[in-house]
């Protein structure tokens, strides 16, 4: 298990998307919690976050499923405050929950 850890740590302080997210988030470029898929596929940030990626998609599509602990994970991850993150996955679930009504 510990090798497991270290190997998802090692993985990810390796992976330079994060850090094009993080710029691009506090730039403004990213304004749409779906847009930071268009630099990071799913597949791979369900696997930093030790998420099922079908549970990933689920949650995607209905961004109200993230529980506060993937969410501050995700900000982890990414390098920016847990409040950017949680932000913008509200917004998201907002503009789905939207989207259902009409």
């Amino acid at each position: 298990m510990l090798y497991n850890i270290f190997c998802y740590f090692n993985y990810m302080a390796k992976d330079k998307r994060y850090n094009a997210i993080k710029e691009l988030i506090e730039r403004g470029g990213i304004s749409d919690f779906n847009k930071i898929f268009d630099i990071m596929p799913p597949s791979t940030m369900a696997r930093h976050l030790g998420i099922n990626y079908n549970n990933f998609t689920k949650r995607q599509a209905d961004c109200g499923r993230f529980t506060v602990k993937e969410i501050m994970k995700m900000a982890e991850l990414i390098g920016v405050d847990d409040v950017v993150v949680a932000k913008l996955v509200i917004e998201a679930s907002r503009r789905q929950k939207n989207k259902k009504l009409k």
